[in-house]
């Protein structure tokens, strides 16, 4: 049986060959195949010294080690319906996807940004996804709608949602108490209880099984063939799914300390409890998918499958060995183009990351210390501070203060005519935005500045609030990394704030790539019932300044020493 010829598709076909008395193995292909085969590897090939970094980044942050599984489910489905051709690039929608795929590739290449990369990846998937065909003829470009959870959030954001995670568990955590008969009492994102008091930390806020039962739920929705209108329902739902397994997994900590004196606070049975309940918001999902699936528009109606002679379009075409040369002569120069400068982007990656230096700044996990002060350690910066005490927070698990952070010291102290508190909070992946700690605390941010000081890098911020009952509070605060540099300081202007969370993800920065802490933060709290009048926040600015000098210096010095010692 003979097929006509379709220069759009081509179809790979393994073979082996003999030479002679002993076999040799060789792929062989129909020859239309050679050139969509040519054009998407090379292509995914040149992408890839982006994605090598981009994952490792990815691996290193436990809010995304679900995307290996995600690259299974979207590449294995894909695998499983596709009609076994391979097409090239078809209709104006796949060239629009690599059009804008080397539009971000370009400046991920000059900035050596995975992040960039990564987003030029999610759009050639896209692409190659569109271009290929089901065996009813359709198009396979919805597999691609998860790899939108391939895509990494800005930590600032990832924060914002993880503070008001915190507040949503504890609060519906002490709701189900309650109704249980656990007697608590509710602070904030404490719940106390008689025997201990349970903080609701951010690793217990949800924003991890957030974005995992999110990736399960898109998964879901196209393993199932569900109209694509209906992603924002599944995102939706799996929200409240992942709050109410962790509102579970909370409560479950609560009763087993209550009832049973049992600690399940850390550790494995810390780990198993999350897992499980993980599992019971992943079943709700499954069963809602179960659900939706009785409604007649829900999903994407099959047509019946075209059946091709296989064998038979075998025969009629002769099978050759594969050929880069016959791949680039089947290709016109407008594929060409864009194989080029992907693969020119590649190149410049490595090359640019080979001749550059490695980052050895030190790093801890997030719940471990930097930088240990002593208590002296303020009053030795030179500022004109005046101590009347300090305390020192180091239970990661404890009954913290939200403000300060995992690990703190803090100095009841005065600057000029105001009194106050300083905080030095430990460790933080990169600047962290302390204006948002007091905002989930119900303070109302009225104004928010980054005041330039003269010879100094890196402004300070200050921020005004003001409580519920009238209280008026400012906010001074800045941060040195682990190596005593400054952190990047966003402003906060209608650019700036679009900007600042992304930022640190275009240059790809320390804490996106690395996973790990290396930042401290400073910050100086004051509160009254009047206004706070600007020669005051002036004062603390420049006191500010001075610590953070000084706390830079110490830093520095604590850096070298290390260095020495490798």
């Amino acid at each position: 049986m003979t097929t006509a010829s379709n220069p759009k598709h081509a179809m790979a076909v393994p073979a082996t060959a003999r030479n002679g008395n002993s076999d040799r193995a060789r792929f062989s292909l129909d020859s239309r195949v050679q050139t969509p085969v040519l054009f998407w590897s090379v292509i995914f090939f040149g992408v890839l010294p982006f994605l090598i970094k981009y994952c490792a980044a990815m691996w290193n942050q436990d809010l995304y080690q679900y995307f290996p599984f995600l690259l299974i489910a979207v590449f294995g489905l894909a695998y499983l319906r596709f009609d076994r051709r391979v097409y090239l690039p078809t209709g104006l929608g796949a060239h629009l996807a690599i059009l804008a795929a080397i539009c971000f590739l370009v400046p991920a290449a000059m900035l050596q940004s995975s992040w960039l990369g990564a987003i030029a990846f999610i759009f050639l998937t896209a692409a190659f996804l569109g271009s290929q065909r089901a065996r009813d003829g359709r198009s396979l470009l919805y597999l691609a709608v998860p790899m939108v959870m391939f895509l990494r959030a800005p930590l600032l954001a990832t924060y914002t949602v993880m503070n008001r995670l915190q507040l949503i568990t504890t609060d519906l955590s002490s709701i189900l108490l309650d109704v249980v008969g656990v007697l608590h009492n509710q602070s904030t994102n404490t719940i106390e209880l008689v025997s201990k008091n349970l903080f609701v930390a951010e690793a217990c806020s949800g924003v991890q099984s957030l974005f995992t039962i999110c990736f399960l739920a898109l998964v879901v929705l196209v393993y199932q063939r569900r109209s694509l209108i209906l992603t924002p329902l599944y995102l939706g739902i799996a929200f409240l799914f992942a709050i109410a397994g962790n509102v579970i997994r909370v409560t479950s900590i609560a009763i087993a300390e209550e009832w049973f004196r049992v600690d399940i606070t850390t550790g494995l049975r810390h780990e198993l409890i999350g897992y499980l309940c993980l599992a019971i918001a992943a079943g709700m999902l499954v069963s809602f998918d179960h659900l939706i699936g009785l409604l007649p528009f829900a999903t994407r109606t099959q047509q019946s499958a075209t059946t091709t002679d296989t064998e038979g379009l075998v025969q009629a075409n002769a099978e050759s060995e594969f050929s880069i040369g016959h791949g680039l002569r089947g290709m016109r120069i407008g594929q060409v183009v864009p194989v080029a400068i992907i693969v020119l982007c590649g190149l410049a990656m490595i090359t640019q990351y080979a001749l550059s230096e490695t980052d050895v700044r030190p790093v801890v996990a997030t719940n471990q210390v930097l930088y240990e002060p002593s208590p002296s350690f303020l009053s030795g910066a030179g500022a004109p501070v005046r101590v009347v005490s300090h305390e020192v927070n180091r239970d990661s698990h404890g009954d913290r203060n939200a403000r300060h952070g995992m690990n703190s010291d803090v100095w009841r102290c005065g600057i000029g005519s105001q009194s106050g508190q300083f905080v030095l909070s430990q460790p933080y992946m990169g600047w962290h935005e302390l204006t948002i700690c007091y905002k989930v605390q119900n303070w109302t941010m009225t104004a928010r500045n980054a005041v330039s000081v003269a010879g100094e890098q890196e402004p300070v911020v200050v921020a005004d609030f003001l409580s519920d009952n009238g209280v008026h509070g400012c906010l001074v605060f800045s941060g040195v990394n682990s190596n005593g540099k400054l952190p990047r300081t966003p402003g906060h202007s209608p650019y700036a704030r679009i900007l600042a969370p992304v930022y640190p993800l275009i240059m790809d920065d320390f804490a996106e790539t690395s996973g790990s802490a290396q930042t401290l933060m400073l910050q100086y709290w004051m509160a009254q019932p009047q206004p706070i009048n600007e020669a005051d926040k002036q004062n603390a600015v420049d006191a500010m300044v001075k610590i953070r000098r000084h706390t830079a210096k110490e830093i520095e010095k604590t850096f070298v020493e290390s260095l020495s010692q490798r």
